[in-house]
């Protein structure tokens, strides 16, 4: 979470309304959203230790599946960071592309199969014989794939292959600019708008393959200093607070960045496989972390359940 040269700090809100405001925290929620980052934590930490299960005694984390505290935690995108964000043999524009490829299917399964895409020169036929003798599953439920889909099924509707139609949907991408577009910006804000006017991406994609560029060393920006709050993010906010004090879903992020003590403690007590000056919360973690608490509180009080279950007990 080290900032980046071209950061600008509290990128697209209000930095003096936040420093000012006094939002209320419903108190029962906010002891929940403390409890649920530690523990969440512990359980990565057991489980890196190759603790035996299970690694909480809380029944619902043993049962469903949330994604870590720390996004670049989480399998798939430790995948997407040590073979495409840090892999030297890819030109920055083609680690942009593959970077966005990949957020479309958020499967590496899927990537390692049919490899990296040369977007300069695509083997669609040599990469259609790959897909179609796959037998697994092309793409991950963990985000929002079916606008791509929609879009790629709309536009090139004579490919027969699906998984073809988003690598073609990437291509259009390329055609339409969207590398120098990238690197004619001069805030995050204006890469997010590039990548939410593709085809096929809209908010929540393009929020997130933003911070997955965050993850490339030549890339400019951090993930720390811009965030969009998607709608999970959202429904998590408004169990966390009673009142707003009229700060922005984005800027109650950041106050929450700015006053994480406060609301969730010594996490330098938590986070203990990181360096000491790592042991904070990014707006982006924050957001991230709001999304799977709305997901826990909801699962607490019988108003639903995330949908993937995970092996989390002794004799799963």
């Amino acid at each position: 979470m080290q900032l980046k040269s071209a950061d600008i700090p509290y990128c697209a809100v209000r930095k003096e309304l936040i420093r000012v405001a006094v939002p209320v925290l419903n108190v029962e929620e906010a002891r929940l959203f403390a409890y649920w980052v530690c523990e969440r934590y512990r359980i990565r930490l057991a489980k890196e230790k190759h603790l035996p299960k299970p690694w909480t005694q809380d029944p619902i984390l043993q049962k469903y599946k949330f994604t870590n505290v720390r996004r670049e935690q989480d399998k798939e995108t430790i995948w997407l960071i040590n073979h495409v964000c840090l892999n030297t043999n890819l030109s920055y524009g083609h680690t942009l592309l593959n970077c966005i490829l990949f957020r479309l299917f958020n499967k590496s399964q899927t990537i390692e199969h049919i490899g990296l895409v040369d977007f300069d020169n695509i083997p669609y036929d040599s990469i259609r014989k790959k897909l179609d003798s796959a037998r697994f599953v092309l793409f991950s439920n963990a985000f929002f794939t079916s606008g791509p889909k929609a879009a790629a099924n709309k536009l090139f509707s004579n490919e027969p292959n699906k998984a073809v139609r988003i690598i073609r949907l990437v291509a259009l991408h390329k055609a339409q600019d969207i590398i120098g577009r990238i690197m004619r910006s001069v805030t995050p804000r204006e890469v997010f708008e590039a990548l939410e006017s593709c085809p096929g991406l809209g908010r929540f994609l393009a929020y997130q393959i933003f911070v997955d560029f965050t993850y490339i060393p030549a890339f400019p920006f951090s993930e720390n200093e811009f965030v969009v709050a998607g709608p999970g993010c959202k429904k998590g906010l408004r169990y966390l607070f009673s009142n707003t004090d009229g700060l922005t879903d984005e800027e109650l992020l950041f106050w929450l960045r700015d006053n994480q003590k406060r609301v969730l403690g010594d996490l330098t007590r938590i986070l203990t496989d990181l360096p000491m000056n790592e042991r904070t919360l990014s707006v982006m973690s924050l957001q991230n972390c709001m999304c799977e608490f709305s997901k826990y509180i909801r699962t607490t009080r019988g108003q639903g359940s995330p949908r993937i279950r995970y092996p989390g007990t002794a004799h799963a």
